[in-house]
Formats: structure tokens, C-alpha cells, sequence
């Protein structure tokens, strides 16, 4: 098959489990979501070394969830040659987009960008956000412009050594804008940070050596600095994402929220998502 999107495909990224107990408790509750019924799932194993029996188990827990494996991502023999007995896909799901350099010639970029704008309408299909939000009028836009921008800090004593150093590691990257929502079984990554003007709904999956910026509700997979640097942020206007990365630190939604998507509503407060003493936290950027 090809990479890239999987029709119906939920992505699930078991990478980070150590054992077998982890895949199936992590794989249980993710395909509780109804989101994840009936879907072509897409295990992303990693390096996770599982022999047949346990391959055995995994499946029939997806199928009992009315699902099927589309393919396994691993980098593991023992897991490869498992699948193999099994009949089961390896395979994986990339979408690897080219960061523009900034220090190529114009010429350069303009062919990147061509290529670029036919990669997305590929992956994504076109119109999509035009239609879900279509053009505003003239004097819509001049009264949006007449508005004070309200200028908000973020809580007070965060080390500003920090904020440098993050600043210098993320600056120097290209920013993607991509003006589409993510749907299920689609997957992105950039060499640079991504910011995305829409969804990014449950088995999508976003992967960034630098941040990733959301314009709407988070809930899939994230991954910012790809490259293992933990300075990189994930912002989200709602942050629901079912796992989160930043450099090599892993965390999942809690157990006790189980709301697979956010209601949309027509007041939110912008959240962050960094790394705090070798851990994931999430904090409001703005409070009244």
C-alpha cells in the first residue's frame, strides 16, 4: 500500500508501551472512543518486540471493538516476522512535508511551494476549509481590524533562561501553515514547526521537529520536536489530544476524561502544552 492516508484509519501510537499489559489496557481505551468504531487501525509499534500470540490477542481485541488492522509500523524483527505468520500489513503512514530553507532563492521556494500545495491537496483534498469557514464580508473585516490586540502574559516566574533558550531553538525553524482540518487516519510531519487552521480530529496524527500551533480542537496524536528537543510546545485552542510527545517525553489523556471530542463552543482559553521538570503540563495562556 501506499503511504500516507488511510481511508476510515485510525492512527494508534503504541511505541512507548514496555509490555504486553500496556499495549492492550492503552489500545482498550483508545478504541472505546466512537470515534475509533469500525475503523482500519494503524499500530505504530516502534521498537516493541511481540511474538504471535500476542499479536493474536491484539487483533481479536480490535476486532471485538468492530475494528481491523490495517498494518503494523515496527521497526522490530521479532514483531515483523510475527505479523508475517499472521498475514498481517507491515507498513507505515508518513506524509513528510518539505520544510522551506530559508536561505534558498526565491526560485527555489516557489518550487517547493508548488509541490507543496499539490502534496496537501493530495492528503487533505481541497476546499475544505473554505467551506467550513467561508470568506467574511468587507465590513466584517474592517471592524475586526479596528480591534485593540489584547497583549496576555503567561503566569508569572516562568524562567526567562528558559524562554530564551526556547526561543533560540525554535525560531531558526520554517513554519508550515496548513489551512485544513486533519481528519482520522491522516498523518503529517515537517522538518519544521506546524501551524494548522482547523481540527485535528481523533486517529489524525501531527509530528514536528519544531512546535505545533492548532487553531481548533487538538484530538488526535502530537508530536513537537521530533528531534528530541523537549523546549518545543504544543498550543491548542482546545488541547484533547489522546497522546502527546515533546522531544522524548510521552503522556496520554487521563482515564477520567472521556470525552473523545469537545463540544464546540464560542468562548475558549488557549492552552499549552510543555515540558516541566521532565514532564507534560498543560497551561491555560489566558484567565480571566
Amino acid at each position: 500500500m501506499e503511504k500516507g492516508y488511510v481511508e476510515n484509519g485510525f492512527i494508534v501510537d503504541l511505541s512507548n508501551a514496555q509490555k504486553t499489559s500496556e499495549i492492550i489496557y492503552e489500545l482498550s481505551r483508545i478504541l472505546d472512543m466512537p470515534e475509533a468504531k469500525s475503523k482500519k487501525v494503524c499500530l505504530k509499534m516502534g521498537d516493541v518486540d511481540l511474538n504471535i500470540s500476542e499479536l493474536i490477542s491484539i487483533r481479536a481485541l480490535i476486532e471485538t471493538m468492530d475494528s481491523e488492522i490495517e498494518f503494523i509500523q515496527t521497526s522490530s524483527k521479532i514483531t515483523e516476522e510475527a505479523a508475517n505468520d499472521l498475514e498481517i500489513k507491515i507498513s507505515k503512514i508518513e506524509n513528510v512535508v518539505p520544510a522551506l530553507d530559508i536561505n534558498a532563492k526565491e526560485e527555489e521556494n516557489q518550487t517547493v511551494n508548488a509541490e507543496l500545495e499539490t502534496a496537501l491537496d493530495k492528503i487533505f483534498g481541497e476546499g475544505d476549509f473554505e467551506e467550513r469557514y467561508p470568506e467574511e464580508d468587507e465590513d466584517s473585516k474592517k471592524a475586526e481590524e479596528a480591534k485593540e490586540i489584547e497583549i496576555v502574559e503567561i503566569e508569572d516566574g516562568f524562567d526567562k533562561d528558559e524562554i530564551r533558550k526556547y526561543n533560540k531553538e525554535t525560531e531558526k525553524f520554517p513554519t508550515l501553515y496548513i489551512h485544513r482540518t486533519l481528519r482520522s487516519g491522516q498523518s503529517i510531519s515537517s522538518e519544521g514547526n506546524i501551524v494548522i487552521i482547523g481540527d485535528v480530529n481523533p486517529g489524525a496524527e501531527i509530528i514536528a521537529k519544531g512546535d505545533i500551533t492548532v487553531w481548533g480542537i487538538l484530538g488526535g496524536i502530537a508530536h513537537a520536536g521530533s528531534d528530541g528537543n523537549t523546549y518545543s510546545r504544543i498550543r491548542a485552542l482546545k488541547l484533547n489530544a489522546i497522546q502527546l510527545r515533546i522531544g522524548d517525553i510521552f503522556a496520554r489523556r487521563p482515564d477520567t476524561v472521556n470525552t473523545p471530542y469537545i463540544q464546540r463552543s464560542e468562548y475558549y482559553i488557549p492552552e499549552e502544552a510543555r515540558v516541566n521538570k521532565k514532564h507534560i503540563v498543560i497551561y491555560k495562556l489566558h484567565e480571566e
